[in-house]
């Protein structure tokens, strides 16, 4: 057994569990006393049932056997025998994992990262005659997922990509389109709470395939072209509902209204155009 010393017990998570496997380690334990918030311990134990089923969907551990456990004492004595208990006899990984080529790095995502691409390389159940596309995962403290969207509601009004930290969500300077890398994606939800449409919800999975590294669309549709010049300045789906809202407002009526059809700089000229705009002088 090799003790290591941590500034704090929920400091470490996937990244470092999942590396120290990928290393040679039979087992990982973490110790927690009763110093520690509840709050710690519950969220050590839910990164502990995602790197569980992560190991179990992979094919690295028998359903039932758990490499990674937490061990709660209140003195030495305690210590001693629940360490004996866990260790003495345990079974090893029901596929050992190959050494890592791997250094961890400063940065947690980094890491998980690399021992994830390292563990789905040599994946036992990615080498069965029909291996599965995904590997559902607990909702609790996801670290991976993909968005679904509702393409009947979403304006591709960018608001998710605004949001997202991580960039697993991008727009196309090219074309109206929403892209999505599952790579990157934290589960963190901040584009479910973010979008205006409510046209965003989360599924929690691990992609095996090689897609989850590269960008797809995920919602895309028709620019919408500024009646005056034809340069595309917006969505259609996105021009269109903001016109169904506005219509009945006061303050949008005649050429206000047609003026929400053009783009910001023929909006100006068509107001100075205009013979009956009243002006403020």
């Amino acid at each position: 057994m090799i003790p290591l010393s941590l500034w704090h017990t929920a400091s470490t998570g996937l990244d470092v569990w999942l590396s120290a496997l990928a290393y040679g380690a039979a087992q990982v334990l973490v110790l927690m006393t009763d110093e520690e918030a509840p709050q710690y311990l519950a969220g050590v134990q839910s990164q502990m049932a995602q790197a569980q089923a992560l190991l179990e969907g992979l094919g690295y551990v028998s359903k039932g056997q758990a490499p990674l456990q937490v061990v709660q004492v209140r003195s030495a004595m305690e210590l001693d025998v629940d360490v004996q208990r866990l260790t003495v006899g345990a079974q090893r990984l029901k596929a050992q994992i190959p050494l890592a080529p791997f250094a961890v790095t400063a940065e947690k995502r980094g890491t998980l990262g690399l021992v994830m691409d390292h563990l789905l390389e040599h994946a036992p159940v990615l080498k069965t005659t029909n291996p599965p596309e995904s590997l559902p995962l607990p909702q609790e403290g996801a670290l991976f997922g993909t968005v679904n969207i509702n393409k009947d509601t979403c304006t591709l009004c960018m608001s998710c990509v605004s949001a997202c930290p991580a960039q697993a969500l991008q727009d196309n300077n090219q074309a109206p389109q929403l892209r999505f890398v599952e790579k990157n994606c934290v589960q963190c939800g901040l584009c479910v709470t973010t979008c205006p449409e409510k046209a965003i919800d989360l599924t929690t999975r691990l992609l095996l395939t090689s897609q989850r590294k590269e960008p797809r669309v995920v919602n895309e549709t028709q620019p919408y072209g500024c009646i005056r010049c034809k340069k595309p300045f917006g969505t259609l789906k996105g021009v269109e509902a903001m016109l169904g809202k506005l219509a009945g407002h006061a303050m949008f009526q005649g050429a206000a209204l047609e003026r929400l059809k053009m783009c910001g700089d023929c909006r100006v000229i068509d107001i100075y155009s205009a013979g009956d705009e009243q002006k403020i002088s």
